[in-house]
This record gives C-alpha cells, structure tokens and sequence, in this order.
C-alpha cells in the first residue's frame, strides 16, 4: 500500500499541467486516479489496533518518501524533493482534504506536520483545491486581466 501512495507523489508529471488552464482537469485526473488508493490506506490503517494508527501511516509513507530520495543521485536529490514538496501541496494535501471522510483530513495534516518535524527549513502549509485554483491570476505582459472586468453595476 505505500508503494501506492509514494507514487502519488512521485508522479511529477502533474507538475507540467500546474498552469491556470491544465490545473483543474489534472486535479480531476489525480484525484481519480489516487483517491482510492489513499482511502483505503486511512480506513485500513484505522483498522488495526495500535495507539495512533494515522501517525504511523504519515511516517511510513515519510520514510518512504526519504528512502527513495537516497536512491537518487546526490545531485538530483533536491530538486526531488522540491517536486514532491510541490506534489503534496499542489495535488495530494487538497485530494486528502475535499475528500468526504474526516480522518483523510487528519492524515494530511499529519503529513504536513510529520515534514515540518523532519524538515524544518522546508515546512509547507495546505490548502484546498479551490484555494489553490483562485491563486491563477489572468496576467498578460504584468497586467491583471481580471481586474479589468466590469460588473454589471458598473453600467449604470
């Protein structure tokens, strides 16, 4: 199962279609394709009788993350862990938020804290997908498109 979910994350293909036009059917996409994957592995993890069943999910899936890291070569291991970085916050943090069950929600935000604790220099934060999508601006040659736009009020 967390072979799985690790490639959810190393599937930086994603990151091409991070533009205001590609983002929402790559999100669409994504989230097809990995959101199964990543509720099973939250109700099977809550399942099981340990303690804190969600913690040692994150950190499984950490440890992963950071194991295949290390089979990189040295000088290609930053800008992989920049592009899993970019993939958690940009397509795995919202998925886990918009999704229905509330445990999916804790688990990213294990996730985030579990790479804070890890890296601290490189702590990021989550947000939806609405969010996120609200952040494209609409700019051709440094000027905002949408701040041109006339309301209907305006007409008056």
């Amino acid at each position: 199962m967390t072979e799985q979910m690790l490639a959810a994350i190393r599937c930086v293909d994603f990151l091409k279609r991070f533009d205001g036009r590609e983002y929402g059917k790559a999100y669409k996409e994504y989230v097809q394709t990995y959101a199964p994957v990543f509720a099973e592995a939250v109700s099977a993890a809550l399942q099981t009788e340990e303690d804190a069943p969600l913690n040692g999910l994150a950190e499984d899936l950490l440890n992963a993350l950071e194991a295949a890291w290390k089979k990189e070569r040295f000088w290609n291991r930053a800008a992989a862990k920049t592009s899993h970085k970019q993939m958690l916050i940009f397509y795995l943090s919202p998925m886990l938020l918009g999704m229905e069950n509330p445990d999916c929600t804790q688990f990213a935000e294990l996730l985030r804290d579990g790479w804070a604790a890890r890296w601290p220099k490189a702590a990021y934060q989550i947000a939806d997908q609405k969010t996120i999508k609200r952040g494209f601006h609409n700019v051709i040659l440094g000027v905002d498109l949408d701040s041109l736009r006339r309301s209907s009020d305006d007409d008056d």
